[in-house]
């Protein structure tokens, strides 16, 4: 059982947020398995790599150059993940985040960014790096709700976008404050 306090999702559902550690292997490993190939091709912008080397490199993460932040419903499944990576103690760190195919257009995915943009300014970072699929309209209008875009456009197929983290701190506060912070989990 988490200590860590439950979210309610548009829907009714709840989540529990926490930072993901070598210990999560297993849910991440799961996770990557269970999901719709679609959602995987589109989040690693092509074949994704195999679950066991996402583990590897979750096992790495050190929650400062590197942060994983997870979402579990009551069940403990993993069902929604989103994450930075940065080179050294540089501002800007490249941003992903992946959503269960069931669990999408419940504001998971706002409230994991949300969480994330705040995680990321503590630990230095102001910016957000993104390259996705130029038709990837959600992932669009999700970084649109983190942070104010300094530059985005479109290249031969690939979405690009740079997203200062400090321009909307407020807009990122009020998303939080729209969400029931705490529910009871089983």
């Amino acid at each position: 059982m988490s200590t860590q306090p439950a979210v309610r999702l548009a829907d009714g559902r709840c989540v529990t947020v926490r930072p993901l550690c070598a210990d999560d292997a297993g849910a991440l490993i799961d996770a990557v398995e269970h999901e719709d190939p679609w959602d995987l091709r589109r989040r690693f912008m092509g074949t994704p790599p195999p679950a066991r080397t996402l583990a590897r490199q979750l096992a790495r993460a050190d929650g400062f150059h590197d942060l994983v932040l997870g979402a579990f419903d009551p069940d403990g499944r993993l069902v929604g993940v989103a994450q930075f990576d940065r080179l050294d103690d540089a501002a800007t760190a490249e941003l992903a985040v992946e959503v269960s195919h069931d669990w999408q257009r419940r504001r998971l995915g706002t409230i994991l960014l949300s969480e994330l943009a705040e995680l990321a300014r503590a630990r230095g970072v102001h910016e957000f790096t993104a390259s996705y699929y130029g038709d990837n309209v959600p992932i669009r209008r999700l970084l649109r709700k983190v942070g104010h875009a300094s530059s985005s456009g479109l290249d031969h197929g690939t979405g690009y976008a740079r997203i200062n983290l400090d321009a909307d701190v407020a807009d990122v506060a009020d998303i939080a404050a729209t969400v029931t912070p705490l529910c009871r989990l089983p």
